[in-house]
């Protein structure tokens, strides 16, 4: 697995450890824009058992600096570890791989906004499952914006998360291939 070299010496857990950071890989199975049907849905192409260190990592690459987001010994004796409120993103790229909702990880995109609703919060033991559907596709200033609302239920169905994420992205797989390129 291709890793990016600079980041290499982030990867603190043995998930992040076997998670591809480089999105130029598999981009040519990425989906693009023209190509994208508002209203469709599907699951996530993988699932997200939460561990204790992976809060902890996050939490920590975050600046938290309380007892409660960043020592699980601690935590667990004070009820339990503190997620930090964009855990979700984690969760969600992890999940999506270069299947359905992989435009998410697009080279060249840019993120002018996104909406997080929280539900429930996460327990460290539970798995995460995704279910992404392709909200909404438009043009704006000549620009190419595409929304997915990324529902986060646990093994009991429980809705923990809902995340309306935008982008900005590149128009057509040749543009995507470009900007993957540079």
């Amino acid at each position: 697995m291709a890793k990016v070299a600079r980041l290499e010496r982030f990867a603190t857990t043995a998930k992040q450890a076997r998670f591809e950071w480089d999105f130029t890989e598999g981009v040519e199975r990425y989906e693009v824009w023209d190509e994208i049907v508002a209203g469709a849905s599907g699951p996530a192409a993988q699932t997200y058992d939460i561990c204790a260190e992976d809060v902890v990592a996050f939490n920590q690459a975050a600046l938290e600096t309380d007892p409660m987001l960043v020592d699980a010994a601690y935590a667990e004796k004070h009820g339990g570890l503190i997620f930090h409120p964009l855990f979700c993103v984690q969760i969600t790229f992890y999940c999506i791989d270069t299947g359905f909702g992989s435009w998410i990880r697009s080279p060249g995109a840019r993120n002018p906004g996104q909406l997080v609703e929280i539900h429930e919060p996460f327990a460290v033991g539970e798995r995460i499952s995704a279910t992404i559907t392709h909200w909404d596709k438009w043009i704006r200033r000549d620009k190419h914006y595409l929304e997915d609302r990324v529902e986060l239920r646990n093994e009991d169905g429980t809705a923990k998360t809902t995340w309306f994420n935008r982008l900005i992205v590149p128009p057509t797989r040749a543009e995507l291939l470009r900007y993957a390129q540079l």
